[in-house]
């Protein structure tokens, strides 16, 4: 009788695991690139509604330049003042704006001539014209701010003086870059949000130019 050899040409057990190591190491590999390629994603995401934000402040402040023009004493000073910090955070601090400044919400009457004005007061008057300024920029401030905290995780926006041209930094030295000739300022706008993925804060800032009319130091000078 002859012996036969009978080879066995399908795939052994070994085999089998092996490919299966090797197709969940691929798997695994995947879904971390997938996961890093979401976070790239988001956080771009939120650089963009930052850049928005940011020109967003930027174009409210050119649109008011009384207001600009006082510098510190202007939009700068609720970032000075340390009020929302006070307040508790954005939200309280809105809050407690809109329920002790009720005109500001004049500011979208349907009639142009109460536009911002307080009731009661005159169109043309001078003073009651500032006021209505300043409740225009005071509404600028809650909405923008507001936007900034919904938008973003833990959004919050600074309006300040910063000499040292540290766009990535949160903190502003508070010194005034001024053109005496021409009374102009150099305004810096800075969003600040926290990298959920990181657990690390992540800064946008934009810079720009604007009349500022007093050499002062509680304005808009040093």
């Amino acid at each position: 009788m002859s012996n036969k050899i009978i080879q066995n040409t399908g795939f052994g057990l070994l085999e089998v695991l092996i490919a299966i190591v090797i197709v969940s190491i691929g798997l695994l590999g995947l879904a971390a690139l997938q996961s890093k390629s979401l976070q790239s994603l988001q956080e771009g995401d939120n650089i963009a509604t930052a850049a928005v934000i940011a020109n967003d402040v930027v174009q409210r402040m050119l649109a008011n330049p009384y207001i600009t023009a006082q510098g510190r004493q202007g939009y700068l000073e609720l970032d000075t003042s340390g009020d929302i910090g006070t307040a508790g955070g954005v939200t309280p601090w809105a809050a407690g704006v809109l329920a002790g400044s009720p005109e500001i919400l004049r500011c979208y009457s349907a009639d142009a001539t109460e536009s911002c004005y307080a009731s009661g007061a005159t169109v043309g008057n001078s003073a009651d014209h500032i006021d209505a300024l300043n409740n225009l920029a005071l509404l600028d401030q809650v909405e923008t701010r507001e936007l900034a905290w919904n938008l973003l995780p833990d959004g919050e926006i600074k309006i300040c003086f910063d000499s040292t041209n540290a766009l990535d930094s949160w903190t502003c030295d508070g010194v005034a870059v001024r053109n005496t000739d021409r009374k102009e300022n150099v305004y810096t706008v800075k969003i600040r949000w926290n990298n959920l993925f990181t657990d690390s804060s992540q800064v946008y800032s934009v810079q720009f130019t604007a009349y500022c009319t007093d050499d002062d130091a509680a304005f808009c000078g040093n």
